[in-house]
């Protein structure tokens, strides 16, 4: 069981109500926030799994498939899938590793570059519209140290 899990066993006191609407309200903030992230890439043609790895392959350069598996913490069959539907569309090369034949490396094309960089101002003005307030850096100090307690009651 975690350590979030454990902090709700059974607890029915007004701080364990507290815990809970804290975890709802950020839980839904989340959402709200991956909501608006995703239209701004869809509008762009990308998914967040698809710019995730050409993101990934600009900043990277030649990449296997293992290292974007590793790196974005993905099954190879999703990186294997995400990677095709980069290619077929233009946006990615894929090519046998010259060092070790047995290898695919993927490449960024310079539609892939130019790709990135209009999903990356596309997510820029979506971040500015999601602005907050003055208090929020006290907002992430508070919610920062909660996850601390959290993480540390196990």
């Amino acid at each position: 069981m975690t350590a979030l899990a454990e902090s709700f066993d059974g607890d029915t006191s007004p701080a364990h109500s507290t815990e809970l609407e804290i975890v709802s309200t950020v839980l839904r903030m989340a959402s709200a926030a991956r909501v608006r992230l995703a239209e701004a890439l869809d509008a762009q043609g990308l998914s967040w799994a698809r710019y995730e790895v050409l993101e990934s392959v600009c900043r990277r350069g030649p990449t296997s498939y293992s290292t974007l598996s590793r790196e974005l913490v993905r099954h190879r069959t999703s990186i294997t899938a995400t990677t095709a539907s980069l290619v077929d569309v233009g946006l990615l090369v894929r090519s046998v590793n010259p060092r070790n034949r047995q290898q695919y490396l993927v490449e960024a094309t310079d539609s892939g570059h130019r790709a990135v960089t209009r999903a990356e101002r596309a997510l820029e003005r979506a971040r500015s519209r999601m602005a907050v307030d003055a208090d929020s850096v006290q907002t992430l100090e508070v919610l920062r140290g909660i996850e601390k307690q959290w993480n540390g009651r196990h």
